[in-house]
């Protein structure tokens, strides 16, 4: 294993992903200012007078607008929402930046032999040829996005492949 090819790897593939990493990021502000807009709309309204009556009924309403329980306490932890967005956005590259890493640490990486990026209708995708320690192999990372629209915000998932 060479930690200096895999270091090599991950910088090109976050230069190459810092785009989408900065779409996502101006993506989930825009997101959350509709989330925040619902909530405000909803709490003025008479159905949340009634709703009051019952927290169990009234908490499930308020996290469903939220987009989950989790984000309606980032709306309402009184905190600027765009510094927690960001910091969201950032420790999701860091997560995906170290699966990534862990992957290529498992297979053996020994050399980056070529790599290539390419942007794709829902993400990115990388191909890289390796070297490893059981011989050369190819490298797919994919980075997939989903959701953005109605409750559901926007998210990436990856997935790395290996194949001889």
């Amino acid at each position: 294993m060479n930690l200096e090819a895999i270091t090599l790897l991950l910088v090109g593939l976050s230069s190459a992903l810092a785009n989408l990493d900065a779409e996502i990021l101006a993506k989930t502000q825009e997101w959350a200012k509709g989330r925040q807009k619902a909530l405000e709309e909803f709490e003025n309204s008479p159905e949340y007078k009634d709703m009051r009556r019952n927290p169990w009924n009234l908490y499930e309403r308020l996290w469903m607008i939220s987009g989950g329980k989790s984000w309606y306490n980032v709306f309402r932890s009184g905190r600027n929402v765009e510094v927690e967005i960001k910091q969201i956005c950032k420790a999701n590259v860091i997560k995906r930046n170290a699966l990534i890493a862990k992957k290529l640490e498992k297979l053996g990486v020994t050399e980056v032999v070529t790599q290539k990026f390419a942007k794709t209708n829902d993400g990115y995708r990388g191909t890289f040829v390796v070297n490893t320690d059981a011989g050369r192999k190819v490298v797919r990372i994919e980075t997939i996005l989903a959701g953005g629209y109605n409750i559901q915000c926007l998210h990436q998932r990856t997935l790395v492949k290996v194949s001889k």
